[in-house]
């Protein structure tokens, strides 16, 4: 019987090897995307951030799927000191614009070459499953090389992203078959990367520096001040979105699940802000005249993680719903279509980030040491809730915890 030579050149064990090495580098991205909304200063591209961020978690998931039917355990580091130094320095970019070009216009079209020229080069029978996931991958990869094309079009290469360009090259590409370059010196530029405990703005906000509540809750009885009021309040969701995004930076050790629970919930939230921009656009109204309630953020990150989720999970919007289906009648009644609709995606999204709260508080408090029953946990956040958010007072404590 003759033995026939393949001309694949992607066996079994290089395919796990490769699988492994993307799979790191999307999840590695997705939480330098959720380190960095809080501190990216631009609505526009924390809009984007908090989608991309999303896919990415769409990424990992379908490596992740195929990675654990082929290794066990599924998530392993890379094996490549070189592939870890790239991933590790990528998120201290100097600026928010430089991060982008180094991850969109440098590691994203790597990324990019290297799934099709593995579609090409695995089994494509036996290794289905993989060109399927590269496949739908592929999809956002190109969507999101094409946004940074356009979006930095005529900017030139900064050091920043010469920088992640070498360090990429030190680890022989994102297959590491490439020749390996010498290890670069860092610009001059490099920032190391600090948790951000305040939330920024471009210089078109004006900043308030205490929660305002709702018209509702002021007893506002003018029905078209009472809708404007809501979508105010909607068009700054992008403060939910930068809570979730801090604790996924802040919860390295939480299970993948969570993550990838959390991507979602962080894009909802991104979601619901452009909800609210979209609605006082269409209106004639200008978004950037709202003042942002960035102290909500401030006040959240003080508390660990578990304390964070459980206020933003069990008291903003497992209390929200109420005044939600009050308002959706009202809108029914009066024939708004548009906000009606609005107003019921936006339920739909919040009773899933209410299970998200139930089924991840228990690891969180494990994560932070927090020994006491769960419904006694709930009990005393809802009640500090209550007592600090509620109230208006938002207070930031002397002893706040410094993040790192």
């Amino acid at each position: 019987m003759q033995i026939v030579k393949p001309a694949e050149q992607v066996d079994m064990a290089r395919n796990k090897r490769l699988l492994n090495r993307y799979r790191y580098i999307e999840y590695e991205t997705l939480r330098i995307l959720a380190a960095w909304l809080p501190a990216t200063a631009r609505m526009e591209y924390k809009l984007a951030l908090g989608r991309f961020l999303w896919e990415e978690a769409q990424h990992v998931q379908h490596l992740y799927q195929r990675l654990r039917e082929v290794q066990t355990p599924a998530f392993r580091p890379p094996d490549d000191p070189a592939l870890e130094e790239l991933m590790a320095e990528a998120i201290n970019a100097p600026d928010e614009r430089s991060l982008l070009t180094g991850l969109f216009r440098v590691i994203k079209p790597a990324l990019t070459k290297a799934y099709r020229w593995h579609s090409r080069q695995t089994f494509a029978n036996p290794d289905a499953p993989t060109l399927y996931a590269l496949k739908h991958i592929l999809l956002d990869e190109a969507e999101h090389v094409a946004w940074a094309e356009a979006e930095f079009a005529g900017q030139p290469e900064c050091d920043w992203e010469r920088y992640i360009a070498e360090l990429l090259a030190q680890a022989g590409g994102v297959t590491g078959h490439e020749p390996r370059a010498e290890k670069p010196a860092p610009p001059a530029a490099r920032a190391p990367f600090r948790t951000p405990i305040t939330a920024a703005r471009d210089d078109c906000f004006s900043i308030l520096e205490q929660h305002w509540g709702d018209a509702e809750a002021r007893g506002q009885a003018d029905e078209a001040a009472r809708r404007l009021d809501e979508f105010e309040n909607y068009s700054q969701e992008m403060l939910a979105a930068e809570t979730v995004a801090l604790i996924i930076h802040l919860s390295p050790d939480m299970p993948w699940g969570f993550v990838y629970d959390s991507a979602r919930h962080c894009y909802d939230e991104t979601r619901h802000c452009l909800l609210g921009i979209e609605w006082l656009r269409q209106h004639g109204l200008d978004y950037t005249t709202v003042p942002q309630n960035t102290r909500i953020y401030a006040w959240r990150s003080q508390y660990d993680t578990a304390t964070q989720y459980c206020l933003l999970t069990r008291g903003n919007e497992a209390h929200a719903f109420p005044h939600r289906r009050r308002s959706l009648a009202r809108y029914e009644a009066a024939g708004d279509q548009l906000s009606a609709q609005y107003v019921s995606y936006d339920m739909a999204d919040e009773r899933q980030h209410v299970a998200f709260g139930s089924k991840w508080l228990p690891e969180l408090m494990a994560q932070n040491n927090i020994d006491m029953p769960v419904e006694q946990f709930i009990e005393e956040t809802v009640a500090l809730w209550q007592r600090e958010y509620v109230s208006g007072d938002l207070p930031l404590h002397a002893e706040r915890q410094v993040l790192s």
